[in-house]
C-alpha cells in the first residue's frame, strides 16, 4: 500500500471519528437541551405555585383587615349613634326636669302631691312614727299634707300613726335661673326608727325612676322598634 492510499485510508478513519465525535456531541447538546428546558419548566412552575401561595397568603390578610377595619368602623358608628341617642334622651329628661320645677307653683295641686307621697311612704315604712323632711319653703304645706295623710293612713289601715314634719333639717331649695346649687324640686323624703329606714319619695327621685323606665318606650317612640338594629345590618 503506497502512501496515497495510506493517506486516504487515515483521512477516512479520522472523518469517521469527527463524525462520531460531532454525533455524540449534538446528542449531548440535544440531552442537555431537553434537560434545561425539563428543569426550568420545573423550577418556573414551582416558583409560580409559591408566588401563587403567597399572593393568596396576602389576599386572605388583605380580607381580615378589611374586615378588621369594617367592624371598627362599625364600632365607632354605634358608639357615635349611642352617644347622639343619649344625650337626645338627657335633653328629654332636661326638658322634664325644668317642668318639674314648675309643679310647686300651683300651691293647691302640689299639696295634694305631697299628700299623696306622704302616704306613699307611710304605707311603704309601715312604722308608728315617721318623720318627713321637704324644703324650707314647702313647711306650711308639709304640715297640712303630713296631717291629712295621717289620717287617711289612719283611717285606711286602722292604726296610729304620728307623722312630724322636721323644722331643723330641709332638702335643697327649688330651681331657679340663676342658681346654681343643689336644687330640688319638690316633695318628701320620710325616715322611721330615727332615720335607719328611709323613703325617698322626692319630685326628682320619682322622675328618675320613670326615665329609667320608660327609656325603652321613650327610644321606641324616637327611633322605632328595630331602627338601631336595621342600621347596622
Amino acid at each position: 500500500m503506497d502512501d496515497t492510499q495510506v493517506n486516504a485510508q487515515l483521512d477516512q478513519m479520522k472523518n469517521f471519528i469527527l463524525q462520531e465525535a460531532q454525533d455524540k456531541a449534538n446528542e449531548i447538546k440535544t440531552k442537555a437541551t431537553q434537560e434545561f428546558t425539563s428543569e426550568k419548566g420545573r423550577i418556573f412552575q414551582s416558583e409560580k405555585i409559591k408566588i401563587i401561595k403567597e399572593y393568596e397568603k396576602k389576599q386572605k390578610l388583605i380580607e381580615v383587615q378589611k374586615k378588621i377595619n369594617l367592624s371598627n368602623e362599625l364600632n365607632k358608628s354605634r358608639l357615635s349613634v349611642l352617644k347622639v341617642r343619649d344625650e337626645c334622651l338627657r335633653e328629654i329628661i332636661k326638658e322634664a326636669q325644668k317642668k318639674l320645677a314648675t309643679v310647686s307653683d300651683d300651691k293647691g295641686s302640689y299639696q295634694t302631691i305631697l299628700k299623696g307621697l306622704i302616704i306613699q311612704g307611710l304605707h311603704k315604712l309601715n312604722e308608728a312614727k315617721i318623720v318627713v323632711v321637704g324644703r324650707k319653703e314647702d313647711v306650711p304645706l308639709l304640715e297640712k299634707a303630713s296631717s291629712e295623710a295621717a289620717a287617711e293612713y289612719k283611717s285606711s289601715t286602722h292604726k296610729s300613726i304620728e307623722v312630724i314634719v322636721d323644722k331643723e333639717r330641709f332638702l335643697p331649695q327649688g330651681p331657679k335661673p340663676d342658681y346654681n346649687g343643689p336644687a330640688c324640686s319638690g316633695g318628701v323624703i320620710l325616715s322611721a326608727l330615727e332615720g335607719r329606714i328611709i323613703c325617698k319619695n322626692t319630685l326628682d327621685a320619682r322622675l328618675e325612676i320613670c326615665f329609667e323606665q320608660l327609656t325603652p318606650v321613650i327610644r321606641t317612640l324616637l327611633y322605632g322598634p328595630s331602627a338601631s338594629r336595621k342600621f347596622f345590618e
